[in-house]
């Protein structure tokens, strides 16, 4: 189909079309289906009588396919990627119907087979056109409510942790190409997509790793370069740095950077070099605490996650205790914890159950980190009381509340707007509510107030 024919007019008067006809072979399908007398005359002759005089498959089999096809149509409706599979599930059982009635079938009528040319044909067209809608764009991947979406640079790990299944499931690190991940994150800019999480089994992996020790053309600094080049995405995120992996060039980047967040993810499980050595983390305590350091000294408003794994086998009190005064002296703005389970594939499965640590204890630990890492984030929002950030707006309602959150993770929450959602404001951050700050509009002068925050 031409590009001059395939528009949006043509778009729209073909999906109505098809969601006219649809609806109609769904209606009578139903109708077939439940046994509607009077509504049955209204199904073609040969559909009545193919669907009589077959076998009960046959029957489920059609009503089946006019169902899938009804829900492709949907979809195209919507505009939804997902129409595409379906639709061709659609067609393809038409055929496999068809097919089947045509082989057992010794003679066919004339007005029979026209009737199930026609059919086949508009299973096939749409099938058909609908790839066609997606290679000319029509077809979004993302849901309309999307403000923030996840874009996978790497996958696998170099590193053998005792409780980590992924190199056993997923092999070595790899990472996605330079083009590749840059192409992507520009379609997303299209979408309207403004967040980008930049995920990975390790990203600390990715590229030629900080040090240059892997085999890749490009290094994780050369990748956020580009990235920050693509104008219509709002931010950058990333996730999942299992290793102390920035440099100081990475970190001035980001600092400099309007659209990489100061965002950092950090995992390192303990903060017990005993208990690391016992987990085979392959980095020591320090490179992480001089990590955390030098975030701070380029980055003082950074938003630092740490995870935690507690109960591993081994852990006892004291190592534990370790890692709290560690926390409880680190410059980090929350814990994210969990608790150690065995996991098949791993090292640690299977071989240290007399270490074990009871539920109870690991229980207890999960929740002493969980007050500790309220305290810490109480505190990281008292640090930015009166400083200026940039909103972004998710493009969602929950329960009756609009969530947004600056550069560096603040949380925000403020009454439903539809004409905020997926918009960036310039705003003040005035007071703390729980796990969200409140804040007034900069550009506007709409105050976000206690009272306010009282109604939401």
């Amino acid at each position: 189909m031409n590009s001059y024919f395939f528009n949006k007019i043509t778009f729209k008067v073909v999906t109505f079309i098809a969601l006219f006809l649809s609806i109609s072979l769904f209606v009578l399908g139903a109708t077939r289906f439940i046994q509607i007398d009077f509504l049955l005359d209204f199904l073609p002759k040969y559909t009545r009588v193919i669907l009589n005089g077959s076998s009960k498959w046959i029957y489920y089999a059609y009503s089946l396919t006019v169902v899938t096809n009804f829900l492709a149509v949907l979809l195209l409706y919507k505009r939804n990627i997902l129409s595409v599979p379906v639709s061709k599930y659609s067609a393809i059982g038409m055929i496999v119907l068809i097919s089947h009635h045509f082989y057992i079938t010794e003679y066919i009528p004339r007005y029979e087979a026209v009737e199930m040319f026609l059919t086949l044909m508009f299973y096939l067209f749409l099938a058909w056109f609908i790839v066609k809608a997606r290679a000319n764009g029509y077809l979004s991947k993302f849901s309309k409510e999307k403000t923030s979406v996840s874009l996978k640079i790497q996958e696998g790990c170099d590193h053998e942790c005792a409780y980590c299944p992924i190199p056993s499931r997923k092999g070595s690190s790899k990472s996605d190409t330079l083009k590749n991940i840059l192409a992507n994150a520009e379609s997303m800019a299209l979408e309207g997509i403004k967040d980008v999480f930049l995920i990975g089994d390790n990203i600390g992996d990715y590229g030629t790793g900080e040090n240059g020790g892997l085999k890749h053309l490009h290094s994780f600094y050369d990748l956020l370069n580009e990235l920050d080049k693509i104008g219509d995405i709002s931010r950058f995120t990333f996730l999942s740095i299992t290793t102390p992996m920035f440099s100081e060039r990475t970190l001035r980047f980001i600092k400099n950077s309007k659209r990489i967040s100061p965002y950092f993810n950090i995992r390192m499980d303990s903060a017990s070099d005993e208990m690391l050595k016992k987990m085979n983390r392959p980095f020591p305590l320090k490179p992480y605490k001089e990590l955390f350091i030098n975030i701070k000294r380029l980055m003082p408003d950074a938003y630092i996650i740490v995870e935690i794994l507690v109960g591993f086998p081994g852990e006892t009190d004291a190592l534990f205790n370790e890692t709290v005064r560690f926390l409880q002296e680190a410059d980090v703005s929350y814990i994210r914890t969990t608790v150690y389970t065995a996991k098949v594939g791993t090292k640690a499965f299977g071989t240290l159950k007399k270490d074990a640590v009871p539920k109870s204890v690991c229980n207890k630990r999960k929740n002493a980190l969980i007050g500790l890492s309220k305290i810490k984030l109480h505190t990281f929002y008292e640090s930015q009381l009166g400083k200026e950030k940039f909103v972004l707006f998710e493009n969602k309602i929950r329960k009756g509340s609009l969530y947004g959150y600056t550069n560096n993770g603040v949380k925000v929450k403020t009454v439903w707007d539809s004409k905020l959602g997926n918009t960036l404001h310039e705003v003040r951050l005035t007071g703390i509510k729980r796990s969200t700050m409140l804040f007034e509009f900069l550009e506007s002068e709409i105050l976000i107030d206690d009272t306010t925050a009282k109604m939401i």
